[in-house]
């Protein structure tokens, strides 16, 4: 014997979700540094070169030297001229004293003293170095004094922005329970 059946369907409940991310937004702008570089000082003392040319023993030997150097070497040579003189004199008396001298020492010696030249020499000594040439080499001196650098650095904080999610909740599916009988034809009683 069939007896009826009861036939339960149950259902759950189904539940959407449309989610919204939320969304995050940061910037951070640079930092400024702010720095500041002096000048530095510098100073540059300059003591120039000195270059000194003697030309005098050039002019010298040219007969053109200073005054009291050409009166002083006429002097020297007057003076070595008349001692000379006078030991030709002297020699000339040694000449004429001497009797056993053949010849005619008077008409030689006037001849002597008619074609004597007797020069005068007032240049000074000729040279390849007659140029004095000296050179004092200057001196240069360099003080830099270095001023310093100046940071002034401002930071500048972040930019943060957010945008919030959202979350919305919907049923899809409401929750149920069914019954239904099969075999519901009943013959006999029971």
């Amino acid at each position: 014997m069939q007896f009826p059946r009861i036939q339960i369907t149950q259902g759950f409940s189904k539940i959407g979700l449309d989610k919204i991310e939320g969304q995050w937004n940061i910037r951070q702008p640079k930092a400024e540094l702010g720095m500041h570089q002096q000048q530095g000082d510098l100073a540059i003392k300059y003591t120039p070169g000195k270059l000194d040319v003697d030309q005098s023993k050039a002019w010298s030997a040219l007969a053109l030297g200073k005054s009291i150097e050409m009166i002083d070497r006429i002097a020297q040579n007057a003076m070595d001229s008349s001692m000379q003189n006078i030991a030709e004199i002297a020699q000339a008396g040694d000449r004429m004293m001497d009797i056993t001298n053949k010849g005619s020492a008077f008409a030689d010696l006037a001849y002597q003293n008619f074609n004597k030249d007797r020069p005068m020499e007032i240049r000074g000594p000729a040279g390849y170095d007659n140029v004095d040439i000296t050179y004092t080499p200057g001196t240069t001196d360099i003080q830099y004094n270095q001023n310093g650098v100046t940071y002034n650095p401002e930071y500048n904080k972040p930019i943060i922005e957010y945008t919030p999610g959202s979350v919305s909740a919907y049923i899809t599916q409401k929750n149920f329970i069914q019954f239904s009988t099969t075999g519901t034809q009943m013959d006999k009683v029971v």
